[in-house]
């Protein structure tokens, strides 16, 4: 069966990317299996994973991220110019390579249609890693009508090049509701590319709270330095340790300075952040929404447990409120606060979250996960 992944560039060490890669690998190793990475722009760049030597990789060089440095009116050309050229270059592909499915990751309706104008015989898949969340906070966040306006018709268009496929892949039951009107679909969820063969040993304190993600608005770790404001000042000999790249780390350092904490560092992201967990007593998840939320099942992997905000729609479907985890009131910095405190005195309690956690996690492990893919691949090409 040969498969390819369609997805614009594999540069970055995100969730995305390492899913796409290790499923890949795990794919190319079995018997009976092709496996292409199919991007667009990567422009050279490596990819940020270890990949199988058995994955072909092909990028068509099609730089459509470069319309951006240009104005509205020149913008719009420019896109419809480069969708033309993608469609070219994907049904070139498509025609010399002959795939049996192809699983596209991106869901911006330019890149949907272009491929859907091009597809033969091939059964496509569509993943929605984002999820229909993302979209509809961009509605939320818009400060005027215009803007209000133009992602939902974004949004619609999307909905509409998605209908053309046959199937799309939710990561959760929630997301998958926003799209079955459109098209038919199943929900897989992110599974452990990795578990540690130790765990994290709560019954003596570190003392130390993790958090990881990247540095921006989504990830809500403005709401978690003002909780932290309230914990730094009754909990002096406990710190906060924020792993993560992105745009907002001078905010972030500003706000830090401003609310005059002492007690939290950033440090970049590491490939390394299993041995991170292990070294913490409990991760807090402060984003304002999440499609699933990988860093909270590794986290749960590693035995140490989460708190998180109860946030659309990720978190909900993984963490057992009060049994291996706690939800926080969406938003809520002062719940938030408060459940960071119960947490750091209960250890009793901690530890027997993490103890559940280890548990309830083997649910996202591997060969289940992957397993539910095979089926699927062979349902869609009987």
């Amino acid at each position: 069966m040969r498969i390819v992944y369609l997805h614009h560039a594999n540069v970055c060490r995100g969730g995305i990317e390492r899913m796409l890669i290790s499923r890949a690998n795990l794919l190319a190793e079995q018997d009976g299996y092709e496996v292409t990475l199919l991007t667009y722009e990567q422009n050279g760049e490596p990819y940020p994973y270890d990949l199988s030597p058995k994955v072909k990789c092909v990028d068509m060089g099609i730089r459509l991220y470069t319309v951006y440095k240009y104005s509205l009116p020149i913008r719009f050309f420019l896109k419809r110019l480069f969708q033309h050229k993608l469609s070219v270059a994907i049904r070139q592909f498509l025609d010399d390579y002959h795939p049996d499915i192809v699983t596209c990751t991106d869901k911006a309706a330019n890149e949907l249609n272009a491929l859907s104008s091009v597809r033969r015989l091939e059964k496509i898949v569509i993943e929605a890693h984002t999820g229909m969340v993302d979209h509809l906070m961009q509605v939320k966040r818009s400060n005027n009508l215009l803007k209000r306006t133009l992602v939902k018709i974004d949004i619609h268009r999307l909905r509409l090049a998605v209908s053309k496929f046959d199937v799309l892949v939710a990561l959760t039951p929630d997301d998958s509701k926003c799209w079955d009107k459109y098209i038919k679909t199943v929900v897989i969820p992110n599974y452990l590319s990795y578990c540690p063969t130790c765990n994290a040993d709560l019954s003596y304190e570190k003392k130390r709270v993790i958090a990881v993600g990247r540095l921006d608005y989504q990830k809500g770790f403005d709401l978690l330095l003002q909780a932290w404001s309230v914990i730094e000042a009754s909990y002096p000999d406990w710190k906060l340790d924020i792993f993560g790249d992105g745009e907002e780390k001078n905010s972030l350092s500003h706000l830090m300075t401003t609310l005059n904490l002492h007690n939290v560092t950033f440090h970049p992201s590491t490939p390394y952040i299993y041995k991170e967990f292990l070294q913490s007593d409990f991760l807090v998840c402060s984003s304002r929404w999440e499609a699933f939320g990988l860093v909270i099942i590794e986290a749960m992997s590693s035995g140490i447990p989460v708190i998180s905000f109860d946030c659309d729609n990720g978190p909900r479907n993984i963490i057992i409120d009060g049994v291996d985890g706690v939800l926080v009131k969406d938003g809520d910095v002062g719940d938030l606060a408060l459940k960071i405190k119960l947490m750091i005195e209960n250890c009793i309690v901690r530890e027997k979250m993490g103890n559940n956690a280890l548990m309830n996690v083997s649910r996202f492990k591997e060969e289940i996960i992957f397993n539910e893919y095979i089926q699927l691949y062979k349902q869609l090409t009987k």
